[in-house]
């Protein structure tokens, strides 16, 4: 792909309105030294000198597609405790349409913390992470408030589900989504997780790791003639036009329902982090696509992203200018 073509591309990102509904969280990070062990435990002393709050999750998403440019409206849900006012002040800090956000009593906002620490051997290692979390299935009158607003969305581009298996991706929400893309006349994109594939069925693109293509068949591993068998089957099987599947270190893999598979190579970046990156990578597939790219040249402009990514501490965003500069360093 061309350097013209890429800025034909990102041109068309802004004004697009996308619709993200999923699993919404608070990344929060603790940053300090770890010059010591503690006596109590075999473990490092971290002592902190900072901390930060992040939106994850489906809220990673949107982030980064507000970075791109793009207006986004949200549906899910946080709890009404301290941390979901913080997901909802850096949301409204982002121009989020928030009508679709349901803050609900009973369950706890979804939030990550990490301990961050500078070591004498690394520079913002990651010590540990602790989550807070219910990850029971969204049910009764809270999903039928999710099905609300699904049905009551309108004036989108696309609809990008983030599923972390969190509750709020459901055979229910789904079956909404459905109808809604049937009736919008809009492509739904979704990033999967669990091995329930059956509920993204019909859908326009799901962007699974390779891991999570594999379980979908309840496999755990497999080589490179099973992992393309997999692929195919996502396809035929489960009515999906577009598998974005991505794969570390080996970049990404593309299937369509024409049988043709793009296999594209992982970008020379130094990886560093991978939190956030397959957010990053899918987001900004889907945005190719709805801003006029083909299938393959959305895969190779969310491959970019994602080596962009992991390039960064902690979750991170990719920018059009970032983008570019991958684009001319690589050869693109």
């Amino acid at each position: 792909m061309t350097e013209t073509r890429i800025h034909e591309i990102l041109k068309e990102f802004g004004g697009k309105r996308i619709l993200v509904l999923g699993d919404l969280m608070l990344d929060h990070y603790f940053w300090g030294r770890a010059n010591r062990i503690s006596p109590e435990a075999p473990v490092p002393v971290v002592a902190v000198e900072s901390e930060t709050f992040l939106p994850g999750g489906g809220a990673n998403v949107i982030h980064n597609l507000h970075v791109l440019g793009v207006d986004v409206a949200v549906i899910g849900v946080i709890g009404t405790d301290t941390n979901g006012e913080k997901l909802k002040t850096l949301l409204t800090a982002d121009g989020v349409d928030l009508t679709g956000l349901i803050a609900d009593s009973e369950r706890p906002t979804t939030t990550k913390i990490r301990i961050m620490a500078r070591t004498q051997q690394h520079q913002n290692q990651q010590i540990v992470r602790v989550d807070q979390e219910m990850s029971d299935p969204i049910r009764g009158s809270l999903c039928g408030k999710l099905q609300e607003a699904i049905h009551s969305a309108s004036h989108f581009d696309a609809i990008y589900v983030s599923d972390y298996a969190k509750g709020a991706v459901t055979q229910e929400t789904m079956d909404s989504i459905r109808k809604t893309k049937q009736r919008a006349n809009r492509p739904v994109i979704v990033d999967p997780k669990g091995r329930d594939f059956a509920k993204y069925h019909g859908v326009t693109a799901i962007s699974p790791n390779q891991s999570e293509a594999l379980g979908a068949f309840n496999l755990d591993e497999g080589d490179e003639s099973t992992i393309r068998d997999v692929g195919h089957r996502l396809v035929k099987q489960f009515e999906i036009p577009q598998v974005f599947m991505t794969r570390g270190d080996k970049g990404v893999a593309l299937f369509e329902s024409d049988g043709n598979l793009t296999q594209i190579s992982a970008s020379s970046q130094e990886v560093f982090d991978v939190s956030g990156a397959g957010d990053t990578t899918a987001a900004v597939y889907m945005l190719a696509l709805i801003a006029g790219a083909s299938p393959k040249e959305a895969a190779e402009l969310g491959n970019l992203a994602g080596g962009i990514s992991v390039g960064k501490v902690g979750v991170a965003t990719v920018t059009k200018d970032e983008l570019l500069n991958e684009a001319e360093s690589s050869g693109q």
